[in-house]
């Protein structure tokens, strides 16, 4: 199942990003136009994530109640074509598996141009589309555990897996039919290792799979990390950015404030022991330059301080 990122951002969290897992249709109605299949399941996915049965499932029977709601009792659901704009058909059941931990949607399609494509097996599966309302390490299986809340059901062409069948109805008559079958390694794959068989093949790729998986899961946290430190950061930002305005403020009017004469030569003809020596403006001002400048700007400071301007 391939589910396309949609941009809603409540809850200020990610969209639903690429999710690979593949779950067929599971049976096909020809006379009624309905199509039977799981919509999502709680199976780690080739992205390195986990669709979680139990808090997606409220998301789920909220939306579908809605569209119920909405269309006066008509549609528990849509249902579109590759997450795109295209209105292929309406959910005619929904159903919650506990068990299989799984959702189970019938869909009956009306445009005559999406029906065409899943009689003709171009349509193989269902997807969810949608939006993460939470995302979480799976502390058993080290991948990334996430609630869902959807917006639509979508019809999808992704390739099938080999030997997956779905039941075709007519006439009351079930007939089982094939996707269509797996691929053979090639004869230059072949020639290369003639070893190679599409067993040891399909063998290998659960297991690369897994390490991709993990990998992307990895960077996925790694990702929502930084995203939160910096969240963060803006925050403590906004928050001081009103203080250090305040304070280049006072200390501007302190810098702008001028000293009493009499006042400043007080100050700088103070000795060693605290005793004050009379001294000419000259003098003070000499002293003054002789200071370093972080001296001079806190004598400076404290001198407008001790002395401000009365209005």
């Amino acid at each position: 199942m391939d589910t396309k990122n949609t941009k809603a951002h409540a809850w200020e969290l990610a969209p639903l990003s690429l999710l690979d897992l593949f779950l067929p249709l599971m049976k096909v109605d020809l006379d009624r136009r309905l199509v039977t299949g799981v919509a999502t399941a709680e199976t780690p996915d080739r992205s390195g994530e986990i669709f979680d049965y139990a808090s997606s499932k409220p998301y789920f029977e909220h939306w579908s109640a809605e569209a119920r709601a909405a269309s006066g009792g008509k549609s528990l659901g849509a249902v579109r074509a590759m997450h795109g704009a295209i209105a292929a058909g309406k959910l005619t059941d929904i159903a919650f598996d506990d068990e299989g931990r799984r959702i189970v949607v019938q869909a009956k399609i009306v445009d005559d141009d999406e029906w065409r494509k899943v009689v003709e097996g171009v349509y193989t599966g269902f997807s969810q589309g949608g939006r993460y309302v939470k995302r979480w390490a799976d502390p058993e299986t080290g991948l990334i555990r996430y609630t869902a809340e959807p917006h639509e059901i979508s019809l999808v062409d992704l390739p099938c897996l080999p030997g997956a069948t779905f039941e075709v109805i007519k006439d009351g008559v079930g007939e089982r039919r094939a996707f269509g079958a797996g691929r053979e390694p090639s004869s230059a794959a072949r020639a290369d290792d003639p070893t190679q068989t599409a067993d040891t093949s399909a063998a290998a790729a659960p297991e690369a799979l897994a390490k991709a998986a993990g990998a992307l899961a990895e960077a996925a946290l790694r990702l929502e990390r930084a995203a939160d430190d910096n969240a963060r950061l803006r925050e403590a930002l906004e928050e001081m950015s009103p203080r250090v305005r305040d304070l280049a403020e006072r200390v501007g009017k302190l810098e702008a404030q001028p000293a009493p004469a009499k006042a400043a030569l007080r100050s700088l003809s103070k000795s060693a022991d605290g005793e004050a020596d009379e001294i000419s403006a000259e003098e003070a001002i000499r002293r003054l330059k002789a200071l370093p400048p972080e001296a001079r700007a806190l004598a400076l400071t404290k001198l407008s301080l001790a002395n401000p301007i009365r209005y």
